[in-house]
């Protein structure tokens, strides 16, 4: 059956469902789904922190009576055994009649076999419907399944004459209360964010949410420390059990067993080094986070990770916020920043400035 404007209303509001629970499902992607039945809206579903239950259990559990309605579900619905049994056992079960899909689950355990499973017992599937916003919404499951690293979105405050740091290091303040909170709403679209090890000895982040209806949310938080730095007395070492905290290593410099590594409530990754220096590997540390089942990494860098990360092209996509505010010749210059804000950077082209709160929000993306 083709894909029509009714079809394309519903898969519409499956993608917005699915948002409910975005940041709390990895390692497994964020998923919506809509049951109607004679255009009436019989159940609604999202995939649930932690990964269950699953979109499509949670809709069919809305309604007793199911057969003959169709389902709309912003991807695949999976046919394996894992922290539940198959979707595709209870759609057959409840005598749905039509499927409609957003997009095609990569994972190769489902790929395309969940359809086939669902056609081979008589269910209509269509395939496609709202497929770009479906794809864009679960743009880091997809790039972990297929390329084995999340998606990397980097995030910058900087000021008006474009400087995100003193010469001096000194810490400076640049969003204001409102764009904050902005920011932590951001925090809690990402199943993680990474931070450098200067901005950890520095700035001693908390690296959590502080919102009010966001106590139960909580990020993995990453630090790069070649050496394991770890400063118990830092906001990090303190809420530690508050959400998981890894130190990513250097595999080169710190040659001894992840077991003995493993202590008071820390997890332990090891990356390889870069061949010039002791800074770590960007690519290695990314795909090392991706196996940790990560899909959406947040880097809130310093100068040095964001010179590394814009060298290196590793982010996805980069979020300035830019203030009012002028520091002049307090300012560092930054040769990256600079190039980048001047449009002669190669890898990354811009894609919108917007005001809010008194700051331009500015986005690029990877060419």
């Amino acid at each position: 059956m083709p894909i029509d404007n009714n079809d394309k209303r519903y898969m519409q509001f499956a993608l917005q469902i699915a948002k409910k629970e975005q940041g709390k499902t990895y390692p497994n992607p964020s998923i919506g789904c809509v049951i109607v039945k004679n255009d009436k809206v019989l159940g609604t579903g999202y995939t649930n922190a932690g990964g269950v239950p699953h979109a499509e259990i949670m809709a069919m559990a809305s309604s007793p009576d199911l057969e003959g309605a169709s389902m709309y579900v912003t991807m695949e619905p999976c046919c394996h055994y894992g922290k539940s049994s198959p979707c595709t056992i209870e759609i057959i079960k409840n005598k749905i009649k039509r499927v409609v899909i957003g997009i095609v689950d990569p994972n190769p355990l489902v790929s395309g076999n969940g359809i086939r499973e669902l056609r081979n017992n008589g269910i209509d599937v269509d395939i496609g419907c709202c497929e770009s916003e479906a794809l864009g919404q679960n743009a880091g499951f997809v790039s972990r399944i297929s390329k084995g690293v999340p998606k990397v979105v980097a995030k910058i405050a900087i000021t008006k004459d474009n400087y995100m740091a003193k010469n001096n290091y000194d810490r400076l303040k640049i969003t204001n209360a409102e764009i904050d909170k902005y920011i932590h709403v951001l925090r809690s679209k990402y199943d993680g964010i990474l931070i450098g090890g200067g901005t950890y000895k520095r700035d001693n982040p908390q690296l959590n949410v502080r919102l009010e209806g966001y106590d139960s949310f909580a990020s993995s938080r990453f630090v790069l420390s070649s050496h394991a730095d770890i400063i118990k007395s830092s906001n990090l070492y303190l809420t530690k059990n508050n959400a998981d905290l890894f130190f990513v290593v250097s595999s080169k410099l710190f040659n001894i067993s992840s077991k003995e590594l493993s202590c008071n409530g820390i997890k332990f990754i090891k990356a390889a080094n870069d061949d010039v220096g002791n800074l770590l590997n960007l690519e290695d540390v990314i795909k090392q986070i991706g196996q940790n089942g990560i899909n959406n990494l947040l880097i809130e860098p310093g100068v040095t990770l964001f010179n590394n990360l814009i060298k290196k092209t590793i982010a996805n996509e980069l979020i300035f916020f830019q203030s009012k505010q002028c520091i002049g010749k307090d300012g560092l210059f930054v040769k990256t920043l600079d190039r980048l804000i001047n449009n002669k950077n190669k890898s990354y082209e811009f894609v919108s400035k917007i005001e809010m709160c008194d700051t331009y929000i500015i986005k690029y993306t990877t060419k």
